[in-house]
């Protein structure tokens, strides 16, 4: 594989929104230093129940990173930006140019060929690059009977500078969705209480009680930040009327990105549950992922969950699965949506994927 790092640049832009976008090379480019581009392909969403009877997490897009001579290029570049995918589809392809390109993730209900791979969710590829890589796979749903199913939390999108393929969301399971993948490690799976999303560096997250619905799955800490917290499902029996729920610290941690770094260090959201104490609702929350990180599951302790959704992944990371009739979360940037139970009552209940990514660095000569 290339050395990426090899070169000192003073330049660099991001193409983040569904398009098409032109670069153009500067007249006072340094001709003996080759640019260094990044594409994403865009997530597949999640898909649910009714549609597929898989329940699937979608994928995250492909990876292609490559350094291109300056010689090579042309006054200008198109750039493309892959359009995110809404569960039975694909993910759109990124590109730079004629360069490189990256195929999306596909949607949670989509087990079509993906470039050599296939299955429901399965990510996209990096075509054309010095490195290519694989977005990891959608968590798979789990179904019993019509009030027991967890969506599986949306694949992550591979980690930068293409060292190793992307992971894979949690499964669904008892009652609960999975966490969406990061760049550092795959969702947890969900059992009663949703899964927790995984973190933008390899430390797992952990449940608390994983066959409990009274403690939540706490997320894990990232490069730059930690990870959120849980909060209890416990009833307040000194008013008989609220909950002891804790109040959440968001997954914390930014990214980094400049001329010469891209690196994604958030913390995981958490897994939470909706539980029904007596006659009260009682709630643990679900929260999103920071950059890089897997947004966490949604489960349940009964019939029904109207209420509580899936957490969103963070940029390259996927939304966590949902249980009952409640959404997934959407992907991040490059990362899959999550899968969700059921939308017979609902409309527009299936998570979208992320929109495709590209990063492009280089260096000028400034006199």
């Amino acid at each position: 594989m290339a050395n990426f790092k090899s070169y000192f640049y003073n330049e660099y832009r991001i193409y983040k929104c569904y398009g098409s976008f032109t670069w153009t090379k500067p007249s006072d480019i340094d001709e003996d230093k080759p640019i260094l581009v990044h594409v994403w392909g865009a997530g597949g969403g999640g898909a649910d129940y009714n549609l597929t009877n898989q329940s699937s997490g979608g994928g995250g897009g492909g990876l292609a990173v490559k350094l291109i001579d300056v010689s090579s290029l042309g006054s200008t570049e198109t750039v493309t930006v892959g359009q995110a995918d809404t569960g039975s589809g694909v993910g759109g392809t990124s590109s730079f140019g004629s360069h490189c390109s990256a195929s999306g993730g596909n949607g949670g209900g989509n087990s079509a060929a993906n470039n050599g791979a296939s299955g429901y969710g399965v990510g996209g590829i990096g075509i054309g690059g010095d490195s290519n890589k694989r977005g990891g796979t959608g968590g798979s749903g789990f179904y019993s009977d019509s009030n027991n199913n967890g969506g599986g939390g949306g694949g992550s999108a591979p980690a930068p500078y293409g060292v190793q393929n992307g992971y894979n969301g949690g499964s669904g399971s008892t009652y609960a969705g999975g966490g969406g993948g990061g760049i550092g490690g795959q969702g947890t799976q969900g059992n009663y209480v949703g899964g927790a999303g995984g973190s933008s560096m390899g430390i797992a997250a952990k449940s608390e009680s994983p066959s409990s619905y009274y403690a939540n799955q706490p997320g894990a800490s990232g490069l730059f930040g930690a990870g959120s917290n849980a909060s209890s499902n416990q009833m307040n029996y000194t008013t008989y009327s609220g909950t002891s729920s804790e109040a959440h610290q968001s997954a914390e941690g930014e990214p980094i990105i400049d001329a010469n770094n891209i690196y994604f260090g958030g913390g995981s959201g958490t897994g939470g549950c909706f539980y029904v104490q007596s006659t009260y609702h009682v709630e643990g929350k679900t929260t999103c992922g920071a950059p890089g990180a897997g947004g966490g599951g949604a489960g349940k302790s009964s019939t029904y969950n109207y209420i509580q959704d899936g957490g969103n992944g963070g940029t390259l990371g996927g939304g966590g699965g949902s249980s009952a009739y409640s959404s997934g979360g959407n992907g991040g940037n490059a990362g899959g949506g999550g899968g969700s139970y059921v939308k017979i009552y609902h409309t527009n209940l299936s998570a979208k994927g992320g929109e495709g990514l590209v990063i492009v660095q280089y260096a000028r000569k400034f006199s």
